[in-house]
């Protein structure tokens, strides 16, 4: 568990690493963060079980102004690792914001900065995110990734697939206030269900239409979101918000059709997921 000091800061960033991350990776992450215009923000990262000895010093390494870190001695997964930082941040009462990194993507070096003025100028808005460009694991360019700007347009979009890029994410304190923690009862998808858990809750959304973060495809991309697995995951999680937001037969059926697609051969996911977004 990390040491407490005295924090200042009205932003905290939480990321988790976990056995799968690698050291040019996470470098390159933290990196990122470290290069952002806006500097003024703690780091809290959970160590998800055990690590790779040269990540675990490459981060033990990381000054020890500003950077918190915490460990789950068996790796528990990314909602309960999430939940793990937030119970450390949100009782802080000087941190207004809470924002989102996933350790082998990369940050616009402005992304916080806009974020930041978004939510000075939206005093409404609970949940912020940004486009963002998918790159491969040698960093070249896949697919450029817009999401719905307004509330109104997140809601609508919502009913067939996610309208946040969840690494992308800064929420106001007042998300976690009105909807909760990260939800621990899920295969997969636990920011799925978070963003369901807002809507119904009364939390604003939006999308910074820039593309301020770069979101790594590892190798085994679309074989992990593939196979019958997956796809009865995906129907029960998309049914699940569909009854939570009563948005009807429609988004039921659309929801069996994005199951279903799952099932495909990997290289026609592959098109499906350039093609059908």
């Amino acid at each position: 568990m990390g040491v407490q000091k005295r924090n200042t800061n009205s932003l905290a960033v939480i990321m988790s690493v976990y056995k799968g991350d690698s050291l040019p990776y996470v470098q390159s992450a933290v990196e990122s963060l470290f290069a952002q215009t806006y500097a003024d923000f703690d780091l809290y990262i959970c160590i998800d079980g055990q690590i790779a000895e040269d990540i675990n010093s490459y981060l033990q390494s990381l000054p020890d102004r500003n950077v918190f870190i915490y460990r789950n001695e068996q790796n528990a997964g990314l909602a309960k690792s999430m939940n793990l930082l937030l119970g450390y941040i949100l009782p802080q009462t000087n941190y207004s914001f809470v924002a989102r990194m996933d350790a082998d993507d990369i940050n616009s070096p402005e992304r916080f900065e806009k974020q930041m003025a978004f939510f000075s100028n939206h005093p409404q808005t609970d949940c912020l995110g940004t486009w963002a460009i998918e790159i491969d694991a040698k960093g070249k360019e896949y697919y450029r990734k817009q999401m719905p700007g307004s509330h109104a347009e997140c809601l609508d979009f919502f009913s067939k697939r996610d309208c946040m890029i969840h690494p992308t994410v800064m929420f106001r304190r007042s998300y976690f206030e009105k909807a909760g923690l990260y939800p621990e009862d899920t295969y997969f998808g636990e920011d799925t269900i978070m963003w369901a858990q807002g809507f119904a809750n009364g939390c604003q959304f939006a999308n910074i239409p820039e593309y301020l973060y770069f979101f790594r495809l590892n190798e085994v991309f679309f074989e992990r979101r593939r196979g019958i697995k997956h796809a009865k995951s995906i129907l029960q999680l998309r049914r699940r918000v569909n009854k939570m937001l009563h948005y009807g037969l429609k988004a039921d059926i659309y929801a069996f059709l994005y199951a279903l697609a799952k099932l495909m051969p990997e290289k026609i996911l592959n098109i499906i997921y350039k093609t059908a977004r």
